[in-house]
């Protein structure tokens, strides 16, 4: 089961006011239903891939009007991904349509989504029928809505700006999507639309994965600085060669680097300094021993130009 899925299944699970209801079913109208006349006859039919979708939509619509039965027909997706169930709703019509602004009405919407609460039900109406999340597993993090009405999705994203979702919208396909891509808005608007449980699945798999992702690059880096001081030892013991075939005098500061070098091949300065201490019982900085070895770059650099 898609994570989407999962959001949408807690999501059909809660229990509501009549207002939030309400709210919820004209996102549902909004988005994913139309008025089609046969022979005289008006049906609304609700459209949805989801089968739990569809059941809650006549759940809702049977708890707030007087409805005893309806329609229902099953087609073929495109590419054989599953079926779209209509259902068909021919009593109480004229009510529904009036209440939910159907007949044109745009202020019957404004007036269903007053509160934050109902504003709220709009939002997790229109995600059931017509919304999608990324996995937290990838690392793409993508929420949208999807609308081919503009009046409708300006909506959507005017209402999720309100509690400050930041949202935006482009054109996809014949119609359009309201989106988000960062991830701590998208688990705000999914704790708001009332998915609690799956935010918390999706903040521990985040958690997860980008904890595993800062081990990586602590890895990775430490790996690098290790490669690092590899190469830089292995060029100091190249010059030092260089320089004890030559048989010259050698200052006693450098000397003793070039032993400590020789001792501790594969050391990093840092762990240089500590084996100095140890072994001349002097205390050196960091700068110091790092102009001792530069002196001993310096010189191989000199005989290798005179050669």
């Amino acid at each position: 089961m898609s994570y989407a899925k999962q959001v949408k299944n807690e999501l059909i699970q809660l229990n509501t006011s009549n207002e939030e209801q309400l709210a919820e079913i004209s996102a549902m109208l909004d988005l994913a239903s139309e008025i089609v006349i046969s022979e005289g006859v008006p049906t609304l039919w609700f459209k949805s891939n989801n089968p739990t979708v569809a059941r809650r939509f006549l759940k809702l619509l049977k708890q707030q009007y007087k409805i005893e039965s309806t329609l229902l027909t099953k087609r073929q997706g495109n590419f054989n991904k599953g079926y779209q169930i209509r259902l068909g709703v021919q009593e109480s019509l004229n009510e529904i349509m009036l209440e939910h602004g159907i007949l044109g009405d745009k202020d019957a919407t404004e007036f269903l989504t007053f509160s934050p609460e109902t504003k709220l039900s709009y939002l997790r109406g229109a995600f059931l029928v017509s919304g999608s999340v990324n996995d937290p597993k990838t690392a793409e993090y993508h929420l949208e809505i999807y609308s081919d009405n503009t009046d409708h999705i300006l909506r959507i994203q005017r209402l999720m700006n309100e509690i400050d979702m930041n949202a935006k919208v482009t054109k996809r396909r014949k119609g359009y999507i309201v989106y988000l891509k960062d991830v701590n808005k998208i688990e705000d608007f999914l704790r708001y639309i009332g998915a609690s449980q799956t935010v918390f699945e999706f903040e521990d798999i985040r958690i997860k994965r980008d904890f595993n992702n800062s081990i990586n690059r602590i890895l990775n880096c430490e790996i690098a600085n290790e490669k690092k001081t590899i190469m830089a030892a292995n060029r100091q013991l190249e010059d030092i060669k260089l320089i004890e075939s030559y048989r010259l005098d050698i200052n006693e500061k450098v000397q003793q680097a070039i032993d400590l070098r020789k001792q501790y091949p594969d050391a990093s300065l840092a762990e240089l300094i500590e084996h100095f201490e140890s072994n001349y019982g002097e205390t050196i900085t960091k700068s110091g021993l790092n102009h001792r070895l530069k002196k001993i770059k310096d010189l191989a650099a000199e005989l290798r130009n005179e050669a």
